[in-house]
């Protein structure tokens, strides 16, 4: 597997997974347009290759560079993940007992779940 490791102006270097991969892209290459030199190591699974600003060789390390971006969590991800552990019970009775304290927070989680909640649920 190909990593892209970094690009410079007519420069670019690659690391691959193993040597023998090296070697296989090395024989694919030969007839690109485009790339002016190799310059590699026996034994190491990098490759600094040379190549002519705008050639084809150009625009294949321009998309295997922007190709491959991590994709993370977003907000609505989170909330998904999130929600059935806010709405449970259990978690509201805890907090409410954490941040009021024992006795009172045991009330307002009672008052508030058979009284407050189902009241504003009917009328909103």
């Amino acid at each position: 597997m190909i990593e892209y490791v970094s690009l410079r102006r007519g420069e670019a270097r690659l690391y691959f997974s193993s040597v023998a991969e090296r070697d296989l892209f090395l024989r694919g290459m030969n007839g690109v347009e485009g790339v002016e030199g190799v310059e590699y190591k026996e034994n190491t699974r990098t490759l600094l290759v040379k190549f002519r600003e705008g050639s084809f060789f150009h625009y294949i390390i321009e998309n295997l560079k922007g190709g491959r971006a991590p994709q993370k969590l977003e907000r609505e991800d989170l909330h998904f993940y999130i929600q059935p552990f806010l709405k449970h019970p259990a978690v509201k009775l805890g907090f409410s007992m954490a941040l009021l304290g024992w006795n009172v927070g045991l009330i307002s989680f009672a008052v508030c779940s058979m009284f407050l909640i189902p009241y504003l649920k009917n009328k909103l």
